[in-house]
């Protein structure tokens, strides 16, 4: 019996890697091994990278940034925020958008005067609008006294005066509304009420990201209600707001919209109940991990994740113990 010989991929080097990503075509699955090769990148690795990036086709380049913000979503191991500083300044507005995204868990002073710069003055209306967005987590950051005031207050002053400019677009007024729901400020009380009263549809539904992100349980009447009659983009994001401020008061209309059609407010609703918890939202959980299970395997995970966060807050262990052992 003859030995049978194993053969294993072998990792290209960063040259081959390089090499390939030359070779890509619009619309072409981008490979594995340019995934893989594009993670944790050295500084030299960086500076080679700038003349090949800078020759390929826009598409291509849009293609490989969406294929690494996939990759970094599934894969925590994977670092791309290099690369991602890297494309920041590219000519391709939809580049730089996306590198944005590609670039949501960078920390430091360097990318925040990087984004508040591009929130200002970036040529793209829809760049200034990322920008603005990814602005919150630094707002957040600021709250919570990981960044100095004096360095967030010209960050927050400016966002509200965008927000006041009606002569901006509807998309970039309710970005920087969405920013500032993480600040303390008393104005945004104010202005998420304004927003949500108010005739312009884009605006009210980012009064109600702003709900969510602000921390207030004050929110919650407004938060049931659109969890109940709401357009589907603000169920959404009263789904968030509801698990972002822990709601107890909305299991029940979380409840409903787990069996709803729409798999972006039932993943967004499942997601909301596993951080409120409690024996309730446990119930509600279970009965959707038995209609699911052995179908969608993607929404089951996000169940059992759910039930991980829900059992835990009702004191209790899933598979070990169950809500009327607790009774």
């Amino acid at each position: 019996m003859g030995v049978k010989e194993q053969i294993r991929p072998v990792t290209p080097s960063f040259p081959q890697v390089l090499a390939i990503l030359t070779q890509l075509a619009p619309g072409q699955m981008i490979p594995a091994t340019v995934v893989r090769g594009l993670s944790d990148l050295q500084p030299a690795q960086v500076i080679a990278t700038v003349p090949v990036w800078r020759v390929l086709d826009v598409d291509v380049k849009r293609d490989v940034i969406r294929a690494l913000i996939e990759a970094g979503e599934s894969d925590f191991e994977t670092d791309y925020s290099l690369f991602g500083m890297l494309a920041l300044d590219d000519d391709d507005a939809l580049v730089r958008s996306l590198s944005i995204d590609l670039c949501a868990y960078v920390e430091g002073p360097g990318y925040f005067n990087t984004l508040f710069e591009m929130a200002q003055h970036d040529p793209s209306e829809e760049v200034q609008a990322v920008a603005m967005k990814a602005l919150g987590a630094f707002i957040l950051q600021g709250e919570l006294g990981q960044l100095p005031a004096e360095s967030v207050e010209p960050v927050v002053d400016y966002l509200f005066s965008v927000l006041r400019n009606t002569r901006l677009s509807s998309e970039v007024r309710a970005r920087a509304l969405e920013s500032i729901g993480n600040s303390s400020n008393q104005q945004v009380v104010k202005e998420i009420r304004r927003a949500y009263r108010g005739d312009d549809p884009r605006l009210k539904t980012a009064s109600i990201n702003a709900m969510g992100s602000s921390g207030d349980d004050q929110w919650t009447e407004f938060i049931i209600h659109e969890l109940e009659r709401g357009a589907p983009e603000n169920r959404f994001e009263a789904a968030r707001a509801a698990g972002e401020l822990s709601l107890q008061e909305a299991v029940r209309s979380l409840s409903s919209l787990v069996f709803a059609e729409d798999s972006e407010i039932v993943r967004e609703a499942v997601w909301a109940l596993g951080e409120i918890g409690g024996k309730e939202a446990v119930r509600v959980l279970e009965a959707l991990l038995e209609q699911v299970d052995g179908g969608d395997d993607d929404l089951a995970d996000l169940v059992e994740d759910a039930l991980d966060n829900a059992n835990a807050s009702a004191g209790y262990v899933f598979g070990f113990d169950s809500p009327e052992e607790m009774n």
